[in-house]
C-alpha cells in the first residue's frame, strides 16, 4: 500500500509554471524535491550565464513558496559531476526516505544530462515520468518496467549482491571487475543466510550442529544457492563465467544493473555487509 506521493522536479527556469499544472493533474502530492545541477546554484561571472542561472534559482524559490502555501514538504537536492552516479545517490536517499510512497518526475526543464540521468533512473524506483515537451500541458512518458524490487524483497539476494560489490575494486571500468569463485561466494553468504520459509523436519533425520549460534533452520543448501544465482543472472543483476583457476567451477560478478538495484532496494538493517556497502555509496 502506497503512503504519500513524492514529486521530483528537474530544476529549470519554467518549473514554477509547470508545477501548478502538475498539481492539478496529480492531486495528493505530499512532498516535492527539486533536483538541480550544482552549477545552477553557483554565481557565474558571465552576465548571460548568470542571468539564466538566476532565472532557475528564482523559479526554484517560487516552487518552494507554492509548496509551502499548500503544506507540501519541500526539499532541494544538488547533483554534481559526474551526473549519473550523483543523481543515483540523490534518488537513493529519496527512495529510502519514502519507501512506500508513489513517486513521479517532471522532467520538463533542466540541463539535458540531468534530465537524461533522472529518466534513466526512474524505472529503478518505480517512478512515473511526466514532461510538457515544450507545451503547457504535462504528459506522462512511457518508461520500461523493471520488476527487480519484488525479487530483492528476499534479503538473501541483497546479501549476494553486497558480497559481490564488496569484492569489486574501486575501478569503474566494467572489464576490470573481477569474477568471484562460486565456492568463495557461498562461504561469504552462508553466515548471513535467512530462510524465508520454515523447513519441515524429516522424521529420523540427524540434527546438524552449527557454530556461531546459527540455527539449523537457516542452513543454506547448495541447491538453494544455485537457484539464487540463477535468478540474479537471469535478471541481469549478476554475470556468470567459468573460473579459469578452478577448472569446472563457475565465478560471478555484479553488473551495473545489479549495483543499481542494490543501491535502491537493499536494507542496511538486514546485516553488516549491507550496511557497510550502503554507507560507502
Amino acid at each position: 500500500m502506497q503512503t504519500g506521493h513524492v514529486h521530483i522536479i528537474s530544476a529549470g527556469e519554467n518549473i514554477h509554471t509547470a508545477f501548478p499544472a502538475i498539481l492539478r493533474m496529480l492531486p495528493g502530492i505530499t512532498s516535492v524535491y527539486v533536483v538541480a545541477d550544482s552549477e545552477q546554484a553557483s554565481i557565474s561571472q558571465n552576465p548571460q550565464v548568470e542571468k539564466e542561472r538566476a532565472a532557475v534559482r528564482k523559479a526554484t524559490e517560487s516552487v518552494k513558496e507554492i509548496a509551502a502555501s499548500l503544506s507540501i514538504q519541500y526539499s532541494r537536492e544538488l547533483v554534481f559531476p559526474p551526473v549519473l552516479p550523483s543523481a543515483r545517490t540523490v534518488l537513493t536517499k529519496i527512495r529510502h526516505e519514502n519507501r512506500k510512497a508513489r513517486i513521479t518526475f517532471d522532467l520538463s526543464g533542466g540541463p539535458r544530462d540531468l534530465c537524461m540521468a533522472l529518466f534513466a533512473l526512474a524505472p529503478w524506483i518505480g517512478g512515473e515520468v511526466w514532461s510538457s515537451f515544450g507545451g503547457k500541458i504535462p504528459q506522462q512518458v512511457p518508461v520500461p518496467d523493471r520488476d527487480v524490487q519484488a525479487l530483492l524483497e528476499n534479503v538473501n539476494y541483497q546479501t549476494i549482491l553486497a558480497v559481490l560489490l564488496r569484492n569489486r575494486p574501486a575501478s569503474t571500468v566494467p572489464m576490470d571487475i573481477p569474477y568471484i569463485p562460486r565456492q568463495y561466494l557461498f562461504q561469504q553468504v552462508w553466515p548471513y543466510y535467512i530462510r524465508q520459509r520454515a523447513r519441515r523436519p524429516v522424521e529420523g533425520a540427524p540434527v546438524a550442529q552449527y557454530k556461531r549460534g546459527r540455527k539449523p533452520a537457516n542452513d543454506l543448501s547448495q541447491a538453494t544457492f544455485s537457484w539464487f544465482l540463477k535468478m540474479l543472472t537471469g535478471a541481469g543483476l549478476a554475470e556468470e563465467a567459468p573460473d579459469r583457476q578452478r577448472g569446472r567451477e563457475t565465478a560471478y560478478r555484479i553488473t551495473a544493473d545489479g549495483e543499481m538495484a542494490f543501491r535502491f532496494f537493499a536494507d542496511p538493517a538486514a546485516n553488516s555487509i549491507m550496511k557497510q556497502m550502503l554507507d560507502g555509496q
